[in-house]
């Protein structure tokens, strides 16, 4: 039996996938790999990819904080932020990393800002580049 998997933020409904074999994501606690006739779980997420398999094919999605569900091989995903790679540019990507690298150093406390860093590393980090 497969994997039904939904992903939705406050703004849209990212994903749907309704045939996949296995469901991997980034928990606070590590990563978990779901695969179909697993026990019921929530999960909090962290900052990484959600990476959804069906057969020989593989999709990654960034996701940033929120839950999933496990119930009945039904995967919900309640994210505070999600991004595919096909709405990233590498080039965008890289420079919003370095521009906020610079102003990290004028404000080395700022714990908002190293959270946008660590979101715009975890995109290129998806992109596969740099």
């Amino acid at each position: 039996m497969a994997l039904r998997v939904q992903v939705v933020t406050p703004e849209r409904e990212v994903v749907v996938a309704e045939e996949a074999t296995m469901v991997i994501a980034k928990g606070l606690e590590g990563d978990l790999g779901v695969l179909s006739g697993r026990a019921p779980a929530l999960i909090a997420l962290g900052l990484g990819p959600l990476v959804i398999e069906s057969g020989d094919r593989r999709e990654e999605i960034l996701l940033d904080g929120g839950f999933m569900t496990v119930k009945d091989d039904n995967v919900i995903v309640l994210a505070e932020y999600a991004v595919l790679p096909s709405e990233l540019e590498a080039a965008e990507v890289s420079a919003e990393v370095e521009a906020l690298k610079q102003r990290l150093q004028q404000a080395q406390d700022d714990e908002a800002l190293k959270r946008e860093l660590a979101r715009a590393e975890a995109k290129r980090r998806l992109l596969h580049v740099g």
